[in-house]
């Protein structure tokens, strides 16, 4: 039930904020699961797409999420700055029904300019997204626990992954074909974007309460509202960009997850795919072995968010560092799987889950609002701008590789020992590469160890 908005400002319930903080975090965690059932379909599907339509190249299909991704890159940036003015409700209820209608659309299609297009149109749209929901997260909470919440806010979208992946890969398996996995999750987006659109508040200022968050140091009390993203005289576009642009500890945690956004999305884009070609499962067995990667995950972002508030007194970057180099042990360790061990395969990739949501969550939501308290949702959607943009090469960039391996691999066997011969596949030289990248993320964390929140 919605609950209503209190007639008498200035003396609320403390429990009636209470249930509305409640309810604003039960509304944003259901919109961006629901994001995830219109999103991580692709990846399930992609197997039968390659198999629909044999003459299309893994690295044509790959470049499918790769638009997807420039197109979610570029519209982080935009919607980021635009966030600032509009706030959640208006930007995540639009961008939810252009989601689900391109969804739609990709499941009567066979032209593949067609699916460009409306994958990539699909991306934009959930680029208005997860910075709107740290910056409404923000303004209904205080920064004493946001590394917390916002870990437990996180748990939406590895939750949504598992639940696309699995019915994705339940309705590819029922239905024998990819187009149900589009059509059907577009469909359940409808009540889900029809009810945040009624019942969402982008502050508690719009609900009828006081100002909520404590980290806004000595902005004028009458512009305190304006940085919840409610009105628009805390500063203009420009300021905002300015702001944005030159923080340099922002850089350096955009960088950061740019690499680490690119293993992610690796994981995500292939993982179904690697159990299906690499350990003969099919695709409902991938589907169902490969949710342990968010599944584990959602344990790894809460864990993450609990140490960097309790042990690191508020420090993001430590915890994120030490995740990414265990990281990119992992990934090494993916080389020495057999092929046909599935069961080590899912253990391995519950792990990497685990290794990863942590630093994703906090490089993308708790680092950026600690750094950038005034101008949120323009700081995520700048760190996340970054981040898709290294996500671009998750898509055909680990399609090519994955072409192009099998040639180098026979090379490579005829000049290395007898035991590393026997470990190498097409996969070799994808998870080499994805633990580089893990170190590079982990050296730049290294680099501002000591960052913390302003009113620490």
């Amino acid at each position: 039930m919605v609950t209503s908005i209190p007639e008498n400002k200035t003396a609320a319930d403390p429990s009636h904020l209470l249930r509305w903080q409640l309810q604003t975090f039960g509304l944003l965690w259901a919109a961006y699961a629901a994001y995830y059932l219109c999103r991580m379909n692709f990846a399930v599907a992609q197997p039968l797409i390659l198999k629909e339509f044999p003459d299309w190249s893994a690295a044509r299909v790959g470049l499918i999420p790769s638009v997807y991704a420039t197109c979610y890159a570029i519209g982080q940036f935009i919607n980021g700055q635009l966030g600032e003015k509009f706030g959640a409700r208006k930007m995540m209820t639009g961008a939810m029904a252009i989601a689900l209608l391109s969804n739609l659309a990709f499941a009567f299609t066979s032209s593949y300019p067609v699916m460009l297009l409306l994958w990539g149109l699909n991306g934009y749209a959930q680029s208005a997204g997860w910075s709107l929901v740290v910056k409404t997260l923000t303004n209904w909470t205080t920064a004493k626990r946001r590394g917390l919440f916002i870990g437990l806010i996180s748990t939406c979208y590895q939750v949504g992954n598992v639940v696309s992946w699995l019915l994705a890969g339940w309705l590819c398996d029922a239905f024998m074909d990819w187009r149900p996995a589009f059509w059907i999750p577009a469909l359940i987006m409808i009540p889900i974007t029809t009810l945040f659109a009624i019942a969402l508040r982008n502050s508690p200022e719009d609900a009828g309460f006081p100002a909520v968050r404590d980290d806004l140091g000595d902005l004028p009390s009458s512009k305190k509202g304006d940085a919840s993203g409610t009105d628009s005289g805390l500063a203009t576009a420009m300021d905002v960009l300015r702001m944005t642009l030159s923080n340099r500890i922002l850089w350096i945690l955009a960088v950061g997850y740019f690499c680490m956004n690119s293993v992610r999305y690796a994981f995500m884009n292939w993982a179904v795919t690697y159990m299906a070609d690499f350990h003969g499962r099919s695709i409902k067995g991938s589907a169902f072995t490969a949710v342990a990667l968010p599944l584990i995950g959602a344990i790894g972002a809460v864990s993450a968010g609990w140490f960097s508030d309790r042990l690191f007194g508020r420090r993001r970057a430590p915890v994120c560092a030490i995740s990414l180099f265990l990281l990119a042990g992992v990934c090494i360790g993916f080389i020495m799987v057999p092929r046909g061990e599935w069961v080590v395969a899912t253990a391995m990739l519950g792990l990497a889950g685990f290794l990863i949501y942590g630093p994703d969550m906090l490089m993308s939501g708790a680092a950026t609002a600690d750094v950038h308290p005034r101008a949120t949702a323009a700081a995520t959607g700048f760190t996340m701008c970054m981040g898709a943009t290294g996500s671009i090469l998750s898509g055909a960039g680990v399609g090519w590789l994955k072409d192009v391996t099998p040639g180098m691999v026979e090379d490579l066997r005829t000049i290395v020992p007898s035991w590393a011969a026997d470990s190498m596949s097409e996969w070799t030289l994808i998870f080499a590469i994805l633990a580089a990248l893990s170190v590079v993320s982990a050296l730049l964390m290294v680099s501002i160890w000591n960052s913390r929140p302003k009113t620490a």
